[in-house]
């Protein structure tokens, strides 16, 4: 007889039949708007070419970028400097600029003159999304207390309402560029504070283990997709304002599902709130049609053990400190490695939206879109090999690593080459996420693992706001030094990686507790209510898990 557990009624109702087809769907539109969020900097506030304005006694109405006729284009080359685009022949400094609009059409770049000195002031609008996806560390905690669904719609609704306002008032209102530049900014903070990671969790927890792996790359699959519907977007906007417009539009189509979204199951288990629990088993059931015989037995069995063990049961004991303090190199590690994976991600993701002479910004993130899809699925088949999790992410590491330094020797020579080594290194960083979301938890012991992803999650945010602010601020200048230092950093990270253990074919209940043995003769399974996203291995039971947010 199958052991009396929520995973085995969950079976029973159907874990992988129309109900949850139909959900996982239906619960990716939503992380569409993540993927879409998460990349408006790229094309919103993307730098196109630019030179300075001549002087309007010299050449009055000068705002076309390329020269009109041969009069036009001999005071250019006579009057401006062709090796800056921000200085005039005689070495003054241009206040005035003329943008390029055949690439990007109208970026927010142009409106606010984000150029030259003023360059590093876009990055604001990067670093305030960043800040907002710090939120993990409340946010994850509280769907915990208020459930998945409750958390979902007040993140989805929140987001949608603000970049509702903000897109009104920046149409409609008669402003300063500093009030739009305040009032992007608002928009961008919360845009951060988006659901994709309790989504992440709300999809393994509508299924069985035996189903968590496909349905958390169905979750970072549909994140990607997402970055391909905004760049079609994008395209069609040329506009960074219609850009907007497309975005709230999508985000409204989406919203009559937020009445819809159906609650974990393992929540409400865990929560006690067994009436709520039947009638989403029921629903689950009815529409994977399978017959009420065929498991209310066992959930009634089920709740009356629960009951039974909830009346015995006796406090734990409390954790030891020393514990959580012998760990504390691991948990630096750990942190180190999504710091870097996060950096050259979001480096490698922004540059390929960049301008280029080999190819549209457009087909190159597309491109890159698609290539990280399939870093995702190569990441799950290598970390079920004799790879495991250790090898197959010093691997990627390393192969990113590669890109990065290769990349300044063939940028200016063959810039076609470039882009491909640049996808190469896309494939690889992609893959790196992919597994150190697997890996990092499986180190940990239960009463810590929520701390530990707070952590690893908070850590990453640092190094996704950190690179657009050096890529502006070193410049094209010093480019080859930035990826030389990169290349560095993921090959000392590749050394940090291999003084870890390795995780695969252990359970995820064992964890750091399997070293701690010794000490106690038994394991410690703590009290923790601030858990984590364990994006777990096969035969992972959700039963006792909670949630922490595993997007930068």
């Amino acid at each position: 007889m199958d052991e009396i557990s929520l995973e085995n009624v969950l079976r029973r109702c159907g874990d992988f039949g129309r109900f949850q087809l139909i959900h996982f769907s239906l619960l990716c539109l939503l992380n569409f708007s993540s993927g879409m969020a998460g990349f408006y900097y790229v094309f919103a506030l993307a730098e196109p070419y630019f030179r300075c304005r001549l002087p309007s006694d010299v050449w009055p109405n000068d705002n076309q970028y390329s020269s009109s006729n041969s009069t036009h284009q001999q005071l250019i080359d006579t009057l401006l400097m062709t090796s800056s685009s921000c200085k005039y022949t005689n070495g003054s400094s241009c206040q005035e600029f003329v943008f390029d609009r055949s690439v990007y059409g109208k970026t927010f770049t142009e409106e606010a003159k984000f150029v030259c000195e003023n360059a590093i002031r876009k990055t604001w609008i990067s670093t305030v999304y960043e800040l907002g996806t710090f939120t993990v560390l409340i946010t994850g905690p509280i769907s915990d207390r208020v459930g998945r669904r409750k958390m979902l719609q007040i993140l989805s609704l929140g987001m949608y309402i603000v970049t509702a306002i903000t897109q009104v008032l920046l149409q409609f209102v008669n402003m300063s560029v500093n009030l739009k530049i305040g009032l992007l900014m608002v928009n961008q903070i919360v845009s951060g504070i988006d659901p994709y990671g309790i989504v992440f969790l709300l999809l393994m927890e509508l299924t069985s283990s035996s189903h968590t792996s496909f349905a958390g790359g169905v979750s970072m699959v549909a994140y990607t997709i997402g970055e391909v519907m905004f760049t079609g977007f994008a395209y069609a906007a040329r506009n960074w304002l219609n850009l907007k417009w497309f975005m709230s539009i999508y985000f409204a189509v989406t919203v009559p599902y937020l009445f819809f979204i159906p609650e974990s199951p393992y929540w409400l288990f865990i929560r006690k709130k067994y009436d709520q629990l039947e009638v989403c088993l029921r629903k689950i059931a009815k529409t994977n049609r399978r017959e009420e015989s065929e498991w209310h037995p066992m959930y009634v069995q089920l709740v009356e053990q629960s009951r039974l063990e909830k009346a015995t049961e006796k406090k734990k004991p409390k954790k030891k400190i020393s514990r959580i303090i012998r760990l504390v190199p691991r948990l630096f590690m750990c942190g180190c490695i999504e710091f870097v994976t996060m950096l050259l991600y979001t480096t490698i993701s922004y540059d390929l939206g960049q301008k280029s002479e080999a190819i549209s910004p457009y087909t190159n993130f597309i491109i890159g879109a698609g290539v990280e899809g399939l870093g995702y699925l190569a990441a799950g088949l290598c970390i079920i090999t004799f790879l495991g999790r250790k090898y197959s992410l010093i691997m990627f590491v390393l192969l990113t690593a590669g890109a990065v330094l290769t990349i300044p020797f063939v940028t200016g020579t063959y810039p076609v080459v470039a882009t491909v080594i640049s996808q190469v290194g896309k494939f690889g960083v992609s893959a790196a996420v992919s597994v150190s979301w697997l890996f990092v938890p499986e180190l940990f012991p239960t009463y810590m693992r929520g701390l530990a992803n707070a952590i690893f999650v908070f850590v990453g945010s640092f190094g996704s706001m950190l690179a657009p602010i050096i890529d502006t601020a070193v410049g094209d200048e010093y480019q080859r030094i930035t990826n030389y230092v990169y290349a560095g950093l993921a090959v000392v990270l590749a050394c940090v990686i291999a003084t870890l253990p390795e995780t695969r074919n252990r359970s995820f209940q064992d964890g750091a507790e399997h070293d701690e043995e010794d000490d106690d003769g038994e394991e410690e399974e703590g009290g923790n209510t601030n858990k984590a996203i364990d994006k777990p291995k096969d035969n992972v039971v959700f039963q006792n898990e909670g949630t922490v947010d595993v997007k930068s």
